[in-house]
């Protein structure tokens, strides 16, 4: 299924089922714009607005929809990282669960099969546009950086020690075999990543760079060594809407179970400029380890919680590598946005020495 084959019927169905829309009302027309949101790698986000007929009572008039790629080369490469399953089952299954805020689903299609072919997944979901975007390539103000750890920390508290997790089988370990295959992914994309980004490396890092995959496995046993919650994964600015004093996050596809600590490092480590970093990163760690205590964790003290984002910071080194297996070198702004990470990334790295939970 895809934007084309959405029909007002099909939308009336689906929004009467979730008990959006009251049986006394129905979609009279529908518009997609699908230019609002894109078409990206791994699939497609549209944007509806919607007319109705009868009482419609709250259903909202534009809502967003998200597919996943129709190449089926693509399917069949992501179908074993189940990531589909996970966003669609994180919707249906554990979205009211979390205190952070996530944008309403009016309807979640999860089919399943071993058969990526046959597997069907559609997402209709609350339009945020209205919400203030969080941009990388600018990176985060203080005031953004703030929100977003006050809501992570909502959500590790809500989950820590697995509480919760424990029937969701959809939710991989952290360091289980889906997501090992990242040692595979990035020793193939290392060589692009280095042919367009090497010579913005600092020494000691481009020995790193050369032997991070081999240590992809360690640092995710090392996540799995720490108090276990539900990480999201891929918590950075473009993820992120903000609404006054909330954080509204996006895109549940990469969720695992592990250390807090890793979606605090990719934040930090990534989605600020280093001079602000620097200038406020004590801080900013007291507010999302103060978050923690408040919404009841006990027994993780700020020192080890401090340790444990090191290594969340050095294990970002995998996201600009990956992105090269997907990048198009074209686009100005991705390749502004991954020489900021870059930048941000080895700024961190090496104040902290992380580069150093690195076995040579």
């Amino acid at each position: 299924m895809a934007t084309a084959d959405l029909t007002a019927e099909w939308l009336t169905d689906v929004l009467q089922g979730s008990g959006t829309l009251p049986a006394t009302g129905r979609v009279a027309s529908l518009t997609v714009d699908d230019g609002a949101a894109g078409v990206g790698f791994m699939g497609s986000v549209g944007r509806i607005e919607v007319t109705y007929e009868g009482d419609a009572g709250d259903a909202p008039s534009s809502m967003v929809v998200k597919f996943p790629t129709a190449n089926p080369d693509i399917m069949a490469m992501m179908h074993p990282t189940r990531v589909y399953e996970r966003e669609h089952r994180f919707y249906g299954e554990l979205a009211e669960q979390t205190p952070m805020r996530t944008p309403a689903a009016y309807h979640v299609t999860c089919e399943t099969s071993d058969d990526p072919a046959a597997e069907r997944y559609v997402l209709v979901m609350e339009d945020l546009y209205s919400l203030e975007l969080g941009d990388q390539v600018a990176g985060l103000t203080l005031d953004q950086t703030e929100k977003a750890l006050r809501g992570l920390a909502l959500n590790h508290a809500n989950f820590w020690d697995g509480a919760g997790l424990e029937s969701a089988d959809f939710v991989p370990d952290i360091d289980g075999p889906l997501n090992l295959q990242g040692q595979m992914i990035y020793d193939a994309s290392l060589p692009g990543f280095l042919e367009l980004f090497g010579d913005q490396l600092v020494p000691e890092l481009r020995e790193v760079a050369e032997v991070y995959g081999k240590n992809h496995p360690l640092l995710l046993r090392r996540f799995a060594a720490m108090p276990h919650t539900l990480v999201h994964f891929d918590f950075r600015a473009d993820n992120l809407f903000f609404d006054g004093d909330d954080v509204v996050v996006i895109d549940f596809q990469a969720i695992s179970k592990g250390g807090g600590a890793a979606d605090v490092g990719y934040l930090l480590g990534q989605n600020l400029d280093a001079d602000l970093r620097r200038e406020h990163e004590d801080d900013l760690l007291r507010v999302y380890h103060q978050g923690l205590l408040d919404h009841g964790v006990t027994g993780y003290e700020f020192d080890r919680f401090v340790a444990d984002y090191h290594v969340g910071v050095m294990y970002g080194w995998v996201i600009p590598v990956f992105a090269t297996g997907t990048l198009d070198s074209s686009s100005e702004r991705a390749m502004t946005l991954w020489t900021r990470v870059l930048q941000r990334l080895q700024d961190a790295i090496l104040q902290h020495d992380a580069h150093h939970v690195i076995e040579r």
